[in-house]
């Protein structure tokens, strides 16, 4: 199976640090939900004076921010924002950093040979969406994130990872078989001892 040679996420790890996909995508996003006025505050409030490139590894705690300046600033909103900027994401990975031959034969593999090969990809290059934080494999249907960069301090009455699960759904979607769904079932934010995510057909 081959990626290009910069890795799944682009760049490769640095500790503390996360990969710029987890922001990129929030701009338009934002633009398109509350327009470019109250993108562009959300942005500098949490930061980001200018948008980084794709391939530049970002601190986790700008981007902690940003989500979670989303999250207090359109809370309505924040659900569907973070939810439509990680299936960009994960789309921007798929076409960008994984290869057509491979895509065709991780989708005619049978579906769980596919999805441990695919968590194991994201596994190889967690510290892009995990940062300092650790992602366990737990089954080939589940999978955690301890001590989440971006729930550190959230105090959330339910999961809240909505990028997260998006950008797992969307993955394993183009990636294994189109009716996965991916939910979270626990979450730091929430007072959990992990972000729990699991894979459903």
């Amino acid at each position: 199976m081959s990626v290009t040679s910069t890795g799944l996420f682009w760049t490769p790890r640095s500790g503390g640090m996360m990969s710029a996909t987890l922001v990129v995508p929030l701009h338009a996003v934002l633009e398109t939900a509350v327009g470019s006025k109250r993108r562009d505050r959300i942005f500098e409030t949490s930061g980001f004076r200018a948008l980084p490139r794709q391939d530049t590894p970002v601190p986790e705690g700008k981007i902690a921010r940003l989500h979670e300046t989303i999250r207090g600033d359109v809370p309505s909103l924040a659900p569907e924002i973070l939810d439509r900027a990680g299936r960009v994401a994960a789309e921007v990975v798929v076409s960008e950093r994984i290869t057509p031959e491979t895509r065709l034969l991780l989708q005619n593999m049978p579906w769980s040979l596919a999805a441990w090969l695919v968590g194991r990809l994201a596994r190889q290059n967690a510290w892009a969406f995990s940062g300092s934080g650790l992602f366990a494999i737990q089954t080939t249907s589940r999978f955690a994130l301890f001590n989440n960069p971006l729930t550190r301090g959230a105090e959330a009455s339910a999961p809240a990872c909505h990028f997260h699960t998006a950008m797992f759904e969307h993955m394993f979607q183009r990636l294994v078989h189109r009716d996965f769904l991916c939910s979270e079932v626990t979450c730091c934010g929430a007072g959990h001892d992990s972000c729990t995510f699991c894979l459903s057909i």
